[in-house]
């Protein structure tokens, strides 16, 4: 069936390799959107979930731009996927980091603890 396929105009079959299919980084896109969803507390982590978003739509092209024989738009597609799940993780270590300075700048858990109250007692709740 593949020398049918690989045939040229004289009728000789093409010894024509594919290169290997580049890795569509799905999952790391996936865990990269689902971690920035639960630690989205600011803007920062906000951006990790839009980034994440589209690290999902460059993988889902990896697959089908090597299929239809387009092997340097795949390998560009798996690149900007592994990217944008990078950076969408280093957003969440970010937030992460923001979230530690600003409790220990509030003197600690119980430094924490003790504005968290005065806010519920402020409000009534």
């Amino acid at each position: 069936m593949n020398e049918m396929n690989n045939q040229g105009f004289s009728g000789q079959t093409q010894n024509v390799e594919q290169p290997i299919r580049p890795n569509n980084n799905l999952a790391l896109s996936i865990v990269a959107t689902v971690v920035s969803l639960i630690t989205c507390c600011g803007w920062v982590s906000c951006i990790g979930v839009i980034l994440g978003i589209i690290a999902i739509v460059f993988s889902t092209q990896v697959d089908s731009k090597y299929f239809a024989g387009d092997y340097d738009g795949a390998e560009r597609a798996a690149k900007n996927a592994k990217i944008l799940s990078l950076i969408a993780i280093g957003t969440i270590v970010l937030s992460i980091i923001m979230i530690i300075v600003s409790i220990v700048m509030q003197g600690g858990i119980s430094g924490f603890m003790e504005r968290y109250q005065d806010m519920m007692d402020q409000y009534g709740a």
